[in-house]
């Protein structure tokens, strides 16, 4: 998800090369309906969007019994440390600051698809333990 058709475009372009299947959509609110017809095996957020934020959107994908667990990596620009602890807060597995190298997403994106080790995601503070 990106607002930014460009780079929304490259993205697409690099994943589909690889030969991952990809949905996109210029904002949450768009993602979210796209997320009610399809299941995902990862995401992919832009934090700045317009109307609902990635972190807000990430939230909401944590929320869902469906894609609670589901890798979340955010893709932005926003590279303040109270930006990251906010995706993290928001829990977003993985948060990278743009521009990023295409060979390098692939990695981490291969990484989260085919490995078995549990996520490591932060813990909300109100989050209920096992």
């Amino acid at each position: 998800m990106d607002d930014d058709a460009l780079s929304l475009g490259a993205l697409r372009q690099i994943l589909v090369q690889k030969g991952y299947e990809v949905s996109t959509a210029p904002n949450a609110q768009q993602a979210l309906a796209v997320l009610d017809s399809s299941s995902f095996d990862l995401f992919i957020l832009d934090v700045a969007m317009p109307g609902m934020s990635g972190y807000d959107l990430c939230r909401r994908i944590r929320a869902r019994p469906e894609t609670e667990n589901t890798p979340v990596i955010f893709l932005t620009a926003k590279a303040l440390l109270m930006d990251i602890a906010e995706g993290q807060d928001a829990g977003s597995d993985l948060y990278l600051i743009k521009p990023v190298m295409g060979a390098k997403l692939l990695n981490m994106v291969g990484l989260f698809l085919t490995s078995d080790v549990p996520l490591t995601r932060r813990r909300r503070p109100d989050a209920p333990t096992a």
